[in-house]
């Protein structure tokens, strides 16, 4: 049985934090690694919305608007990114993760999980940035989209069944 056939187990250990190069192929653009984290539980998202100028706010909220219907409101959620003045934990805008979300959240983060990459068009005015994945409130997959950083926080056998999964792809491509 194939590793992404079998069903999962929550592993009891505790999970650790594992760093991903800012190259690593499971970043590029991500979605493969999300799919996963859905699998082992991953049930929230967050994202950071931000835009430059004064027109850049009708394009911020017409990406905001693309995952409202995922909503779950403000929830207290350790951030990997905090602004002076911000404490971390804080309360955050969170929105549902599933299967619809994530097709929602591949349009407005078209570069993929890192996050923000310019444009010329209107994506230059407005983007989101520093994804944060939780599982029952806990970060799972944090980044960090200015500092090009990702990490998973994941179990020793979590962590091989990901590394089992991308060696299945690899082979299948």
């Amino acid at each position: 049985m194939a590793a992404a056939d079998r069903p999962y187990v929550m592993s009891l250990e505790l999970p650790q934090d594992r760093p991903l190069a800012p190259d690593d192929p499971a970043l590029h653009p991500g979605w493969r690694l999300l799919e996963f984290l859905l699998v082992i539980g991953a049930d929230e998202f967050a994202v950071r919305f931000l835009y430059c100028g004064e027109h850049g706010k009708d394009p911020c909220d017409r990406l905001a608007r693309g995952i409202a219907f995922a909503s779950q409101g403000e929830r207290t959620r350790e951030c990997t990114v905090t602004f002076v003045g911000e404490t971390n934990p804080r309360p955050i805008e969170v929105w549902r993760l599933d299967r619809p979300a994530l097709e929602a959240l591949r349009d407005v983060m078209p570069s993929g999980v890192l996050g923000a990459e310019m444009g010329s068009d209107e994506r230059a005015l407005a983007w989101a940035e520093d994804l944060c994945v939780y599982r029952r409130g806990q970060l799972l997959f944090g980044t960090v989209t200015h500092e090009r950083i990702a990490f998973l926080r994941v179990s020793d056998a979590e962590w091989e069944q990901w590394e089992a999964q991308v060696a299945a792809d690899h082979r299948a491509t």
